[in-house]
């Protein structure tokens, strides 16, 4: 990717998750990123790949940050600091929900946009299982747990509209551990 593609996706992800999709133009994203009409319309050609690299550029950013933050660990730890890494992404990059899931209901037809949202979701959900087996599960055990683990992160972005990030986050965390815990949870 380009370095001037690269940061007109950048602005478009800073922009779109701050004001949302159908406030967003063609002439906003121009004035975000910096540049001419047809600098942006040489690199993208229309707004639906303007938000799919917006996507893709939130999708890379993120998985790296968890997989940065959340250091190997041993056992329940391995799993958990996913959620310490989500909380301190939320404080400083979140605080208005998923980006994802904003984007494939603000855009239910286009099938594009819908399989960026899905592609990451499906990544975000490997990560997960990936960290259980890390973390000491057997393969088997941890394809069944990786989608309540998810759920709970999920659930905690979610729940960050009423309860605040913070309080989302530890609040699903600790049901994580609980979980964790339980003598023969998968």
């Amino acid at each position: 990717m380009s370095n001037k593609r690269r940061d007109i996706a950048q602005a478009a992800n800073r922009v779109f998750y701050r004001e949302g999709f159908a406030a967003v133009g063609i002439d906003r994203l121009v004035d975000e990123a910096d540049v001419a009409l047809g600098t942006l319309y040489r690199h993208f050609g229309d707004r639906t790949q303007v938000i799919v690299a917006a996507l893709e550029h939130r999708h890379a950013e993120f998985l790296a940050y968890l997989e940065e933050s959340a250091h190997p660990g041993e056992g329940a730890d391995c799993v958990l600091q996913l959620f310490d890494a989500l909380g301190s992404w939320s404080q400083g990059r979140g605080g208005n929900g998923c980006l994802f899931l904003r984007a494939a209901a603000d855009h239910p037809q286009d099938e594009r946009i819908r399989q960026a949202a899905l592609d990451h979701k499906r990544r975000y959900l490997a990560l997960v299982e990936q960290r259980l087996r890390q973390g000491g599960r057997r393969a088997e055990q941890a394809r069944e747990l990786a989608p309540v683990i998810f759920l709970l992160l999920e659930g905690a972005v979610a729940a960050a509209f009423t309860l605040g990030d913070e309080a989302a986050v530890a609040g699903a965390r600790q049901a994580a551990a609980i979980l964790l815990a339980q003598p023969g949870a998968p």
